[in-house]
């Protein structure tokens, strides 16, 4: 008879960015979680209307175990008759749950494109929303979508749980002998 083992639930860890300027990062995360037997959730895709995609993705905060923020120089998306970006949305949603967040941010030594950055009122919005992340958080600073993997899969390994099960085995070590003493201690005999 065979018995079975109930493996835990993997984590699910909501990879929360801008995803215009950030699609090889979001890709090294992507494979960073699985490395960690833990389940990504990310916004690929947003439904077809503003109310439908922040209720899609606030919902996807309320189901996670981790908020995993990334956040480089794009405020991102403010969706009509908000004062706020999706992405801030989804990090409000994390610290009101007090679920584990980990956040990385992107360094002054990573490459960039003028693509990669927002100008104006976004660009302010940003530097008051990463200043308030800074604050509230230990960060990490990636410097290449590689180096952010390297620190994801870091991050998320003391986030993982143990497989205890991999310590619940049966002993093929045979029984010691037993040993028979005889008045001189240099005559020991094994039986």
């Amino acid at each position: 008879m065979t018995e079975h083992h109930l493996s835990p639930q993997p984590k699910t860890v909501m990879v929360s960015s801008t995803a215009r300027d950030l699609p090889l990062h979001r890709k090294e995360v992507l494979d960073a979680c699985l490395r960690q037997g833990m389940f990504p959730v990310m916004m690929e895709h947003l439904p077809a209307s503003d109310a439908e995609a922040i209720s899609a993705s606030l919902q996807m905060v309320d189901e996670a175990d981790i908020y995993l923020g990334i956040f480089a120089h794009r405020y991102g998306y403010v969706p009509t008759g908000h004062d706020i970006s999706v992405t801030e949305m989804e990090y409000h949603r994390a610290v009101a749950r007090n679920i584990p967040r980990l956040i990385f941010v992107m360094g002054k030594e990573h490459p960039l494109t003028i693509d990669d950055v927002e100008l104006g009122e976004g660009a302010a919005r940003l530097k008051a929303f990463k200043d308030r992340v800074q604050t509230e958080n230990i960060v990490n600073f990636f410097k290449s979508p590689t180096d952010l993997r390297a620190h994801v899969i870091n991050s998320l390994s003391k986030l993982r749980q143990p497989d205890l099960t991999a310590f619940h085995y049966v002993s093929d070590i045979p029984t010691p002998p037993s040993h028979r003493f005889t008045s001189n201690a240099h005559d020991l005999v094994i039986d």
